[in-house]
């Protein structure tokens, strides 16, 4: 079962950059993270009212809960879409979750308390130097430096995020928690579709001139429902029962499926972009060597 989650999240959300695009010709960054959290929120909690499971949260949970959403839910999801608008490279920006392992690795250090062996140390350095030969490509595209950094925060928080869930939620059952994550985060960014005129100035507004709804409605129908929904389930129940290593491996997919996105829609393609993301999905499999299908305690190193 991990691995059919494994590749349903592959699949899914290597294909989410492409439908973020194809929203945006009706639809702005904010209202894009918006929608899609708060209908992935209501599309899991009508399965939860299904399934009518027994939960008591914790007066204790609820800080780690509001962190987490605030912080790996409505702050990345609202980056994502934002630097797609700014820089149009669905296939470049869907490399970027493929640094997530990595920055897994230091994050367990102080929450975790789990020290890197000498290999995961030379994956982590390593995956920095190839992490330099994006962004040298990013800038060669021409993309502001200011965007190549806040795409950048999307694996940093996704990883702390992932890493936090497992040092202070691994108790909670995967469902209740995907449905207050997304929720929480969706209600955080409701309020702000009220400020129009800060949100244009933000470049967080919708296009000036809305096109292809039918198209951008059903782009958003996938986001919230399957790239949103199902996918965080299946990917906080990999978290949950085979650590956030093994959870993080859905980076080595993601790549290549938004790389294939792009190339279908004429993005252009570099050697050093290949050059790149091939050395991190490389340094990305040395930290992981083994870790694939090991269920370790919590606490426990992975690899």
């Amino acid at each position: 079962m991990p691995y059919l989650y494994f590749l349903f999240n592959c699949l899914i959300w290597g294909s989410s950059f492409i439908m973020m695009d194809r929203a945006a010709t009706a639809l702005g960054p904010l209202a894009i993270s918006t929608i899609r959290l708060l209908g992935g929120a209501l599309t899991l909690a009508l399965y939860w009212a299904w399934k009518q499971p027994e939960v008591r949260i914790a007066k204790s949970d609820w800080k780690p809960i509001f962190l987490v959403a605030a912080i790996s839910n409505a702050w990345p999801f609202t980056v994502l879409p934002f630097v797609l608008s700014r820089a149009d490279e669905h296939g470049y920006f869907g490399m970027m979750p493929s640094l997530v392992p990595l920055v897994t690795i230091v994050a367990s250090i102080p929450m975790l308390g789990i020290w890197p062996s000498l290999r995961q140390v030379v994956g982590v350095v390593g995956g920095l130097i190839c992490l330099g030969g994006v962004v040298l490509d990013g800038s060669q595209r021409g993309i502001a430096p200011g965007v190549l950094a806040l795409a950048v925060t999307v694996p940093i928080t996704y990883a702390l995020g992932n890493t936090y869930i497992k040092w202070k939620l691994s108790h909670m059952d995967p469902l209740p928690m995907t449905v207050l994550f997304l929720g929480i985060a969706g209600l955080l960014l409701l309020p702000l579709q009220l400020f129009p005129s800060l949100l244009a100035e933000a470049g967080l507004a919708g296009p000036a001139e809305p096109r292809d709804w039918p198209l951008a409605m059903v782009s958003m129908f996938v986001l919230a429902v399957f790239s949103t929904g199902l996918a965080t389930l299946m990917f906080l129940q990999m978290l949950k029962y085979q650590g956030p290593l093994f959870a993080g491996m859905v980076t080595y997919v993601i790549p290549i499926v938004a790389l294939a996105w792009g190339q279908y829609d004429s993005e252009r393609l570099t050697t050093l972009q290949i050059a790149a993301i091939g050395g991190v999905l490389a340094m990305v499999a040395l930290v992981q060597w083994r870790a694939a299908g090991t269920n370790q305690p919590q606490g426990e190193p992975l690899a």
